[in-house]
């Protein structure tokens, strides 16, 4: 009587693995650049809070404010961005928001919110248009 044993060898084994290790490294770039993408919000979230802030603050005083004026940390709600006030005068203030950590390596960078007598330019080291796109 031939009893036939059922399972894999070996080199079955190791092809299987070898595929699945070829598809995990094409994958894993694709798959941090959206995790990235979706970070952006926080961002452009905290940008605007403090965008959001700035009128309020201007409405009861003569210049625009610094964080510690506004009350707001430096550190966007997620911690995926620095954030920081510049150029806060009469009629024109600048927000910076500085990726840190991974995001870092996001093709979009930093975004920058600046005002300048009532009007708003939203700029980011990538593409402006569709880095401030959601």
């Amino acid at each position: 009587m031939n009893v036939r044993k059922k399972g894999f060898t070996l080199i079955e084994l190791m092809i299987v693995l070898a595929i699945v290790a070829i598809l995990i490294v094409l994958a894993l770039p694709s798959f941090q650049d959206t995790i990235r993408k979706s970070r952006r919000s926080d961002a452009m979230n905290a940008i605007l809070d403090i965008q959001l802030s700035q009128e309020r603050w201007r409405v009861n005083h003569t210049t625009y404010g610094t964080l510690t004026d506004l009350k707001i940390t430096n550190a966007s709600p997620d911690g995926h961005y620095s954030l920081t006030v510049t150029d806060e005068g009469r009629t024109t203030y600048t927000i910076e928001a500085e990726a840190e950590g991974d995001q870092a390596y996001d093709s979009c960078g930093d975004f920058t919110l600046a005002v300048v007598a009532g009007v708003i330019t939203k700029t980011a080291d990538g593409n402006d248009a569709l880095c401030w796109k959601k």
